[in-house]
C-alpha cells in the first residue's frame, strides 16, 4: 500500500494575468490529488484578472484567492501568499505563465522524500540532452551575467536564483517570509541569504537543493525591461548592504 500524497500549496501571484492566465492547467493540476491546494495572489491588477480568478475558485475549494488592495510587485504578492498559507507540508511559489509546467511540481516535491534535511527545492533552467528549456539567446546571457555577478558578490554557490518555481517545508516559510523584502523582484537571493541566516554557510548545501527542470519555456515579455536589467547592480548593492 502506498503511502499517502504529502499535502502541498502553491502560491501563484497574478498581475494582468487575464489574458494568458491557462485556467485549465490549474483545475487539471488540483483534480489530480486531495492533498493540492493552489493561492492566487491578485496583486492590485488593472484588467480582469479578479474577475477569472473569482471564477475560478468558484466552486473549488482547494482554490484560494488572495486579492491585495495595492500592488506590491512579485516580492510582496508571494509573500502575502505563503504566509497565509502554511498548514500544508510544503509550500511553494510558482510562476503564473507557467513557463515551467505544473508536470514539474511533483518531481521537485519528490526530491524532499530522498533528503529529509532538506528545506528547499529550487527548480533551476539547465539546456541538457532529455530536457526541453527554451528562451532567448539574449535573456539566457543576460541571465548568466546576473547570477555570476549576484554569486560573486553575496558568495552565493547558486546556478538560478530567479527561477519561478520554489517548494518549502512549511515549518521554514514563516522564518523566512516574516520580513518584507528589500527588492521587489531579487527576493528569490534575500531568500538564500535569509537560509544562510539561519544554517550558516556549512549548512546551507544540505538544506537548499536545485533541481533541473524538465521543461521550462519563456511565455511570451517579460515583465521585467531593461531598466530592470540595469537597476540590478543597484538592487544587488542593496541587498548585500541589508545582509552584510
Amino acid at each position: 500500500m502506498s503511502a499517502p500524497e504529502s499535502s502541498l500549496t502553491l502560491v501563484v501571484p497574478c498581475h494582468n494575468e487575464a489574458a494568458r492566465l491557462d485556467t485549465t492547467a490549474f483545475l487539471d493540476w488540483v483534480r489530480g490529488s486531495a492533498s493540492r491546494r493552489v493561492c492566487f495572489v491578485n496583486d492590485a491588477s488593472t484588467d480582469e484578472t479578479a474577475d477569472v480568478l473569482n471564477q475560478l475558485s468558484e466552486g473549488h475549494p482547494q482554490i484560494a484567492v488572495l486579492h491585495l488592495p495595492r500592488n506590491h510587485g512579485k516580492a510582496g504578492a508571494v509573500r502575502a501568499g505563503m504566509l497565509q498559507h502554511t498548514a500544508s507540508e510544503f509550500v511553494g511559489f510558482w510562476d503564473a505563465d507557467l513557463a515551467a509546467p505544473l508536470a514539474e511540481v511533483e518531481p521537485l516535491a519528490q526530491v524532499f522524500a530522498r533528503h529529509p534535511t532538506l528545506q528547499v527545492v529550487a527548480g533551476i533552467r539547465v539546456l541538457r540532452f532529455g530536457a526541453t528549456v527554451q528562451r532567448s539567446f539574449v535573456r539566457h546571457v543576460l541571465s548568466r551575467l546576473f547570477v555570476t555577478a549576484a554569486g560573486f558578490l553575496l558568495s552565493l554557490p547558486a546556478y538560478d536564483t530567479q527561477c519561478g518555481a520554489k517548494l518549502f517545508r512549511c515549518g521554514v516559510v514563516q522564518l523566512l517570509f516574516a520580513e518584507p523584502f528589500v527588492s521587489p523582484w531579487l527576493f528569490d537571493i534575500e531568500l538564500y541569504l535569509r537560509l544562510r541566516r539561519l544554517y550558516s554557510d556549512t549548512g546551507l548545501g544540505a538544506c537548499v537543493h536545485e533541481h533541473p527542470l524538465t521543461e521550462w519555456k519563456a511565455v511570451g515579455r517579460s515583465s521585467l525591461g531593461f531598466g530592470d536589467f540595469v537597476s540590478a547592480p543597484f538592487q544587488l548593492w542593496r541587498i548585500s548592504r541589508h545582509y552584510r
